[in-house]
């Protein structure tokens, strides 16, 4: 089972990341096992040297072995000289730390690149996929991991559906966690093994030849069982150590959940005279994760306390074994087998810990392969078309369109049909949760219809390239976000070649911000923009992201109420700059204030289909729903809004 887990990570990590381990990386890795090797030979080698060098400070004749690496080591040894046994012995034990810690040094910079490696594809995956598989993966992934045989905990839904508190935040910040700290533990597990079991294999490789070759079978056997013996006990306390962990793991990220989405809502906690139970409810979660801590710690106390009790019990296998066995051993005999059942030992635990990490870290494997196996959004057709952007004319048909999303009851988009010509001004307009920004949603293929077909100038956008899709749409979201950079960036990005600043300067001006592109003024594009506290207004905001979409000059624009929450005049205005800036391309715009923009014609929804389409005069005289939106249009710009 752990090893199906791996070998799918396995899988999901060279699918994805194949280019960051050619080249350099690669080799390194070759490097690295390579010094795993000659250290875990090196080490399988020190017994032989530290028996002949007891024997030779004990004064005792050192009994010369018939075959084996001890035979050569002893031919090597000088003869009659103590002093010369212990320098060699000494130079020895030095050259074997040396090679340890030069490949610890190398393991441990390749696990750094390899997390870095990791993160970009974790983080790659995740934003190339929809947002819904991955809200899925942040609920799945977010499930404390039970022992088999175990339900779920009482007041828990099942495996597969997000636990009650189980927001959309904490799932993000699930998700989060793993691209940030969950994608370390796997790379720097990747590389453990990559270098720990070579270097164990060599090790128990050069122990075996010298325990055979010493006719000490009965040491091999025994050292053996005493390992099996120590791993039966010890697998228990592993898996309760891979609960312990997964559990921690769950904590962290619900202490990260809560400050979240406390610190977001802080003004509101005063407003509201909650901030003490906001408080409260926050240290429950604190002290639920520092008792999930305790819990870690002490199961991997027990489960490394069972290892050290068989470790110290080889001393008194050796002395059984050579009791049993009748023969003569000399001091640096009795010495190499000290020395060597435990490092036997060492390195037998050392392979099995290798399994048992894979048990440990059965749920971080798994996370980071459920995130690295997402598909991408949108997927790409089996016969895509290319399409030339710049040919674009812009006239989009949907043709008896229907979408239900994943787990709702019905449809949000239910038969709907419509034509808009090339060149067209389209007001999509009606009742919250009528399907305005669904709608909007399939035709920049956020989401794919259940049925019917989009088509742009007579081809299905299905069948577009999906990488063409940011060039022939120009898009403001009422959810859009600008980036924590400047102002010059945030207009350019996405775009190649960057464009110049006249270029942004000129869609600045378009969109009455020209004060953003004078040098030497208070704010320009070297401005960084700022969300906490703001130093953009709320209008200002949707100008910078209209400024983005005229620099993108994009054949179709979809605008998704780009005036909500604005002044009236602000709104208008926006809307205005948009008919404005169109300059005959097609512009969808999704607005609860059709009245403000001179559009060709309104489209009205209502509960998923299209219930009327005319101008604003015709509606307003013949469609009773549009007429509500009016008023209520009307009747919110009475109401306070965000500064302009």
């Amino acid at each position: 089972m752990y090893g199906r887990s791996v070998v799918r990570l396995l899988i999901a990590i060279m699918r994805r990341a194949r280019h960051a381990f050619v080249g350099s990386v690669g080799w390194r890795l070759l490097v690295v096992i390579g010094m795993a090797v000659l250290t875990g030979a090196a080490a399988g080698l020190m017994p032989a040297v530290i028996g002949r060098a007891v024997a030779a400070v004990a004064g005792t004749p050192a009994h010369t072995p018939p075959a084996g690496l001890s035979r050569l080591i002893a031919q090597l040894m000088p003869d009659g000289s103590t002093w010369g046994v212990v320098v060699v012995t000494l130079v020895a034990t030095v050259v074997t730390v040396g090679i340890g810690v030069v490949s610890s040094k190398l393991g441990t910079s390749l696990s750094g690149d390899v997390t870095a490696a990791v993160r970009v594809e974790l983080l790659d995956a995740v934003l190339g996929a929809s947002p819904r598989d991955v809200a899925v993966v942040g609920a799945e992934i977010g499930q404390p991991r039970r022992p088999p045989g175990m339900g779920p905990p009482v007041g828990r839904k099942p495996a597969g559906k997000p636990p009650p508190g189980q927001d959309g935040a904490t799932r993000s910040a699930v998700v989060r966690l793993a691209v940030s700290r969950e994608a370390a533990l796997v790379s720097d597990f990747a590389v453990a093994v990559a270098t720990g079991l070579p270097q164990s294999l060599a090790t128990l490789a050069v122990l075996t030849v010298e325990l055979w070759s010493a006719d000490a079978e009965i040491v091999l056997a025994g050292g053996v069982g005493l390992f099996v013996l120590s791993r039966l006990a010890a697998d228990g306390a592993s898996r309760r150590v891979g609960v312990a962990r997964r559990e921690l793991q769950n904590a962290d990220a619900a202490v990260f959940g809560n400050l979240q989405q406390t610190l977001a809502a802080s003004e509101d906690l005063r407003l509201w005279g909650a901030r003490r139970q906001a408080v409260h409810e926050f240290a429950a979660v604190a002290h639920e994760c520092a008792a999930a801590r305790a819990r870690f710690a002490t199961a991997l106390a027990i489960s490394g306390q069972i290892k050290s009790v068989f470790t110290a019990l080889a001393p008194l296998l050796i002395v059984l074994a050579l009791k049993l066995s009748g023969g003569r051993y000399d001091a640096g005999a009795v010495a190499e087998l000290l020395l060597m059942v435990p490092l036997l030992m060492v390195r037998l635990q050392a392979i099995d810990g290798i399994r048992q990490g894979l048990i440990e870290r059965e749920p971080v494997l798994k996370a980071a392969s459920r995130l690295l196996a997402l598909s991408p959004a949108p997927p790409r057709a089996d016969d895509p078309v290319d399409v030339d952007p710049a040919a674009v004319e812009g006239h989009i048909v949907f043709e008896d369109v229907s979408f239900t999303p994943p787990g709702a009851d019905h449809a949000v988009i239910d038969g709907v049909c419509l034509d808009i010509p090339p060149g067209a001004v389209v007001g999509i307009c009606g009742p919250s949760g009528s399907g305005k920004s669904s709608l909007l949603r399939l035709l920049l293929r956020l989401d794919d219809p259940d049925s019917g077909h989009i088509l742009l100038d007579g081809v299905d956008i299905g069948r577009i390239e999906p990488t063409l899709l940011p060039k022939i749409f120009g898009v403001v979201r009422q959810t859009a976000r600008l980036l924590e950079r400047s102002v010059r960036h945030n207009l350019s990005l996405g775009l190649e070649p960057a464009p110049d600043d006249d270029v942004l300067c000129e869609a600045l001006e378009a969109v009455a911000l020209a004060e953003l592109g004078q040098p030497g003024g208070e704010r320009s594009l070297a401005s960084d923009y700022r969300s906490n506290p703001p130093n953009f207004s709320g209008g200002e905001h949707r100008r910078l992201l209209m400024a983005r979409m005229l620099v993108q000059d994009a054949p179709v624009g979809v605008l998704d109420e780009p005036e909500a929450g604005l002044p009236s005049a602000t709104a208008e205005d926006i809307l205005r700059t948009v008919v404005e800036q169109s300059h005959g391309r097609t512009h969808l715009v999704v607005t609860h204030a059709p009245h403000l923009l001179e559009s060709d014609f309104n489209v009205v929804m209502d509960r998923g289909k299209i219930v009327a389409t005319g101008n604003h005069e015709a509606l307003a005289a013949d469609c009773d729903v549009y007429r509500d939106l009016l008023a209520d249009a009307l009747k919110d710009e009475s109401a306070p809004k965000a500064k302009s």
